[in-house]
């Protein structure tokens, strides 16, 4: 093992913000960085601006700090011990302003007092936070754009939308800023920018992770999940905001049984897409695992209930931050706001049939899919437009938002834990979603960690 660690140690002195969670964290129990010098690394490296809204300079020294004292003596610690890293700018960091990508929260000023109970955990688990990233207005779009501070281009290409509404989480990942990040998933907030950056991601089980102290989009559908460069980072992070003892990250011991049903999933996608996807199911029956793409005609019911009754996150927000959008100075992005607003002269039985629809196909769903190990599906169905096509462009952000969320949104309707991966090297952007039954997250990653062992040589090519 000493072998391995000194094998990365060369890189590490080059540049520690280079490495995931994993190799941190051998080169912490190794001695071969300090928390302290790691923190000092990415501190220089970064500053507000359309990505990060806030650095939490010190208190992300002190708790690196508490780290290098911990490593120091010895004491018995974990792995997301002196790990840097970004939180999305909606969850509460005591003494500072939760914006959640609005200009009118921020005037407001309206400080925290406690820290949310998943930062609290987070910081009790040792993490070094560096500060809050930007994200979309009230968290609802899935492209990442915020006329009020900028919109930040991906990673890779910068003129292309980096994904919403955790959009500068993940690009502080991407760009090397942090090693990690959390973010928030209403409608795949946290899965479409992980993989429009080449990240990996995981939206958890509806109220496995505690959403009070976050600034809340939908009450039913919020939950608040972890962005990394890697599954096994993303284990780490989830493990600990769960605020469970850390373990092997979960292996697939077995043939696997997976649904791919080309309903909804399949329709429409861009060619890139479609190749990338076609070619990693391809990969697992050569594994020898099973593939189904039986048509799921349940799907194209679930993706309707929108369209006939409106929407959760329209509701729930109106009902949420209707003063917010009458009173707002300065206002309300007003392509936010119009989809809020499109559900304000619904009458009330909607949003109940809403519910009650959406809970009958949840429950058959599943039960339809008792046989199967997972669900895999492409993650987002379009490669990530050009930012100056969508700014200026009503159709065609109407359009493209639609596209970008239509795959992960069915699972945040549906429950269940949804991991994405990479599908193709890093720079292309492109993932592969895995979905299993609610209160699973276990077994999702374990299906993710087997269909990324069999692209693995594309992945890293």
């Amino acid at each position: 093992m000493r072998l391995l660690y000194t094998s990365y140690r060369h890189r590490m002195e080059l540049d520690p913000t280079t490495l995931t969670l994993q190799q941190l964290a051998s080169a912490y129990r190794n001695h071969t960085l300090k928390p302290s010098e790691v923190t000092e690394a990415f501190l220089a490296r970064i500053h507000p601006d359309t990505a990060w809204r806030t650095i939490l300079t010190d208190r992300a020294r002190r708790q690196a700090a508490a780290a290098d004292r911990a490593f120091a003596a010895g004491t018995p610690v974990g792995p997301l011990h002196g790990i840097p890293i970004a939180l999305k700018d909606l969850l509460d960091v005591e003494g500072e302003v939760s914006v959640a990508g609005s200009a009118a929260l921020l005037a407001r000023g309206q400080i925290a007092e406690r820290d949310a109970p998943v930062i609290a955990r987070l910081d009790a688990a040792g993490a070094v936070f560096l500060g809050k990233t930007h994200m979309t207005e009230l968290a609802f779009s899935g492209l990442g754009l915020n006329p009020h501070f900028g919109t930040p281009g991906s990673a890779h290409d910068p003129s292309r939308i980096p994904g919403g509404s955790s959009s500068g989480s993940a690009v502080v990942v991407a760009r090397g800023e942090a090693t990690a990040a959390i973010g928030s998933d209403t409608g795949g907030s946290v899965r479409i920018p992980a993989a429009l950056q080449g990240l990996c991601g995981l939206k958890v089980t509806d109220g496995a992770i505690p959403t009070e102290g976050a600034v809340a989009l939908s009450t039913t559908l919020d939950t608040i999940g972890p962005i990394a460069k890697t599954l096994e980072d993303v284990w780490v992070l989830w493990r600990a905001m769960r605020a469970v003892s850390p373990a092997p990250m979960p292996k697939a011991e077995r043939v696997l049984r997976l649904a791919a049903p080309p309903t909804v999933f399949m329709d429409r996608l861009d060619p890139e897409v479609k190749a990338a996807f076609e070619t990693g199911l391809d990969r697992l029956e050569r594994a020898g695992h099973e593939i189904d793409r039986t048509e799921r005609p349940i799907l194209e019911q679930v993706q309707s209930l929108y369209a006939r009754y409106g929407s959760f996150a329209a509701y729930e927000a109106l009902a949420l931050h209707d003063d917010l959008l009458r009173e707002a100075d300065p206002p309300v992005d007003p392509r936010v706001e119009m989809r809020i607003r499109a559900v304000e002269n619904r009458p009330a039985s909607d949003y109940l049939r809403l519910g009650y629809e959406r809970d009958a196909l949840r429950n058959a769903f599943w039960m339809d899919m008792a046989g199967f190990d997972a669900i895999l599906a492409p993650t987002v169905a379009i490669r990530a437009p050009r930012i100056t096509d969508l700014e200026n462009d009503e159709e065609a952000y109407v359009e493209a938002n639609g596209m970008i969320l239509r795959n992960t949104t069915m699972f945040n309707l549906l429950g269940g834990p949804a991991v994405t991966v990479p599908i193709l090297p890093r720079p292309m952007g492109v993932g592969g979603m895995i979905a299993t039954a609610p209160g699973t997250e276990h077994h999702a990653i374990a299906v993710a960690r087997a269909w990324q062992d069999v692209l693995s040589d594309l992945v890293e090519a």
